[in-house]
This record gives structure tokens, sequence and C-alpha cells, in this order.
């Protein structure tokens, strides 16, 4: 997501999928959240960047990510609707990913 394709792609997370390929894993949803809010309200990933002229940048283990759908299923209520269908968009795709880590880039 550096290269000059990247003022086509929709607003959202992205991740590399098994073959490689850049996949949108969440469209952005017109809200007040943002990747990194997982690692801010939840404590759970590893911030690469948060720098707002840069793309956002979360690690997430394969732990972690199960952790994301429980408390994104318990904080369903304290939370906006975007916010917490990200999360469980992030972690339906990092399931299916069945690595130790996985690196998602949000372009919001």
């Amino acid at each position: 997501m550096t290269d000059d394709s990247e003022n086509d792609l929709a607003l959202g997370v992205y991740s590399t999928d098994t073959s490689g390929e850049q996949r949108l894993v969440h469209q952005y949803e017109d809200g007040d959240y943002g990747l990194e809010d997982i690692y801010c309200h939840f404590e759970l990933g590893e911030l690469e960047s948060t720098d707002p002229s840069e793309n956002t940048i979360i690690w997430l283990s394969d732990t972690e990510l199960h952790q994301l759908k429980v408390m994104a299923d318990a904080r369903s209520f304290d939370f906006e609707e975007g916010f917490i269908e990200m999360c469980k968009d992030v972690q339906r795709f990092g399931a299916d990913m069945a690595a130790e880590r996985v690196k998602f880039i949000a372009n919001f």
C-alpha cells in the first residue's frame, strides 16, 4: 500500500492473504474509529505505526485474534458499530490465516 495505487484503494483495513495478495479485510464505515483503537481500547496487538500522515499498522497474534472476538462480542454496546464490525472482520480474516501473527494496515 505504498505505491501510486494506494490512492485508488477503498478506505479500510487491509492484509495479505495466504497467496500473497492484498485483501480488503474491512471497508471503513465513516465513523470515529480506527485500527489503533484495537490497541487503545482492548490492549491487544503491537502498533507499528500511528503517525496521522501514514497508514496505521498493527500486528495481532493468533491468541490476540481470539481475544479480539471475545472482547468485541462482550463490549459491542460500549463502542460504535463500525468499530465492532472492524474488530469482527479483522478477527475472521486473521483466524483463516493460520499464522502466529498477522499484519493489518488501515488507510483511514
